[in-house]
């Protein structure tokens, strides 16, 4: 692992205070986190698991501080790995999308045509548990 990963996955442990943290520090925090789902290749339960752990607490107006490319990377790699994030648009953005799917009781349940919406987005799609 990249010593400059470690470093901030440390720094981070498990949660962010979302109270203190600057615009930089969440934007860093999710950038974290993207590097080590991938860097652990979780996918579909464990994945949407860990994501609503990792980011609980978060609000609308938090998730919203985040550059656009930054929440793009995180929608893009939870749909490829087998967690159903609604399509964005101008009147349903990123952060309002992220902040659905931490919100969810349990996890979405796929359709085809949503399986077949994604494959058109992101391909491969990995996904172990339909």
């Amino acid at each position: 692992m990249d010593p400059k990963w470690k470093e901030r996955i440390t720094r981070y442990g498990y949660r962010i205070d979302i109270i203190t943290a600057s615009e930089e520090d969440l934007e860093e925090y999710m950038e974290t986190k993207i590097y080590k789902y991938i860097y652990k290749n979780f996918t579909d339960y464990i994945l949407w698991s860990l994501f609503q752990e990792e980011f609980e607490g978060f609000t609308i107006k938090d998730f919203r501080k985040i550059r656009s490319i930054t929440k793009a990377k995180l929608r893009t790699y939870l749909l490829q790995r087998g967690v159903y994030v609604a399509t964005h648009s101008n009147r349903y953005p990123l952060y309002k999308v992220l902040h659905n799917v931490l919100t969810e009781e349990e996890p979405h349940k796929w359709i085809d045509k949503e399986i077949t919406g994604a494959l058109k987005e992101v391909s491969p799609i990995i996904i172990v548990a339909l």
